[in-house]
């Protein structure tokens, strides 16, 4: 065996020794357990609650389970391997099968689904995909909402911390009619079509303003809007689904078309930069005590603090509404679809400098926090806070002094160099 030269090493103790403790002395943080899930493969409508608003308008708010999307071009969602999923759309009068395009005075109105009875407790985290679909202006350059889109415009919602018996809608960012928010509430548009794409609700049904610090786009007046950097950056442009072109096509034609066959294509074009739709989208809503995060494809979006909120139970829920009384042109391209939805409960939350979520305080979150890993952005504070705490939960707890950063590294270190020439004198 090659003989360990000790002398000749160039040896960083702190990144050196807690790398070799981490692996030989801390175990794993512990795996989350699955709570509830639905792939929304077949018809799971009797395990959830739709809740509508306002009540009066119920037949124009749509929940279809194992909904198959892929004929409207939309690939399986990631994890999948089929095109099924959870359909919801809002004021659309007529049927399922047979929607009403002759655009009939509609309602500010939408619906909102919960699975029936659950509570989750007061740790857990919400994971599901997500595709929003919509329709442009009449053979237009762009795919993005304006004054000839006619109706093209839906919200989109998710929230925790309701009772799960709610109709969590909004409309143009505010509540509709019998409309209710008892949990915390997160939504966007599909196409940005209006000022506050990204929005909180914090058991209201007022909005966190795009001043408020709840936003990771920052505390600016444009931080709710899709035209933000923060949101152009993270949605690029794309495109309708090119089968979607003929369906258009064929649902409405006003016959006003002099000399060209008489084409109404309403999805040509790219889509606007910071807009949420015409992608699958993995959304994550995570509430640990009382911190409810929402992010969208691992980026964060925006925190908000629970701790002075009544909140109305421990459920999830899903919803869609529209921006506007009026009703859609082309009905069948306005929606939402659903996949792989999983709720999973979160490890217990650790003390105070536990930057690794495994419940103590020691040397494996000084290795995080070396690193720049956690907490991000990293500060001298969080060290400080880390040496405070050290010891804290788990075995370790019963450590008397709190180390410098120096002394427990050289400790480590020793442990380590020990173990090593142990192993050495051996082979």
């Amino acid at each position: 065996m090659t003989s360990l030269r000790v002398s000749n090493m160039t040896i960083t103790p702190f990144r050196f020794c807690l790398c070799l403790a981490t692996v030989c002395l801390w175990g794993a943080p512990a795996s989350a357990t699955v709570l509830f899930s639905d792939d929304f493969n077949t018809d799971s409508s009797g395990s959830w609650t739709t809740n509508v608003a306002p009540a009066a308008n119920a037949s124009t708010q749509q929940a279809l389970f194992a909904f198959d999307y892929g004929p409207f071009g939309i690939p399986a969602a990631p994890g999948s391997s089929d095109t099924l999923g959870l359909q919801l759309k809002a004021n659309i009068p007529g049927s399922a099968a047979a929607p009403v395009t002759t655009r009939p005075a509609g309602v500010l109105s939408g619906l909102s689904v919960s699975p029936t009875g659950k509570n989750f407790g007061t740790n857990y985290e919400m994971t599901f995909y997500a595709w929003s679909n919509y329709f442009g202006a009449p053979n237009a350059a762009a795919l993005a909402d304006n004054a000839n889109s006619q109706g093209g415009t839906a919200n989109v919602l998710f929230a925790v911390g309701t009772s799960g018996a709610a109709p969590l809608v909004v409309g143009n960012t505010a509540l509709v009619v019998n409309g209710a928010m008892d949990g915390v509430a997160f939504a966007t548009t599909g196409d940005g079509g209006i000022a506050a794409d990204y929005r909180a609700y914090p058991a209201s049904g007022t909005i966190s303003a795009a001043t408020s610090g709840v936003y990771a786009a920052g505390s600016t007046a444009t931080s709710t809007s899709s035209s933000d950097p923060f949101y152009t950056a993270l949605f690029p442009s794309t495109t309708a689904p090119v089968v979607q072109q003929a369906l258009s096509t064929a649902e409405f034609d006003d016959g006003t078309d002099a000399g060209a066959g008489d084409v109404i294509n309403t999805q040509l074009g790219v889509t606007p930069a910071g807009s949420f739709g015409f992608a699958w989208q993995k959304v994550v809503i995570t509430k640990s005590n009382n911190t409810v995060t929402w992010s969208i494809n691992d980026t964060l979006i925006a925190t908000v603090n629970a701790a002075t909120l009544t909140l109305g139970g421990a459920n999830i829920a899903l919803g869609v509404s529209d921006v506007n009384t009026s009703t859609a042109r082309h009905p069948s391209l306005v929606f939402t679809v659903f996949d792989n939805l999983v709720v999973t409960d979160l490890p217990p939350v650790g003390p105070a400098g536990d930057y690794t979520g495994d419940g103590k305080v020691d040397g494996a979150d000084f290795l995080n926090w070396q690193r720049g890993e956690s907490p991000n952005p990293t500060s001298a504070g969080d060290l400080a806070t880390w040496q405070a705490n050290f010891g804290t939960g788990g075995a370790l707890a019963a450590a008397t002094a709190v180390p410098e950063p120096g002394s427990i590294g050289l400790g480590l270190l020793g442990a380590a160099l020990t173990s090593l020439g142990w192993r050495r004198s051996r082979s």
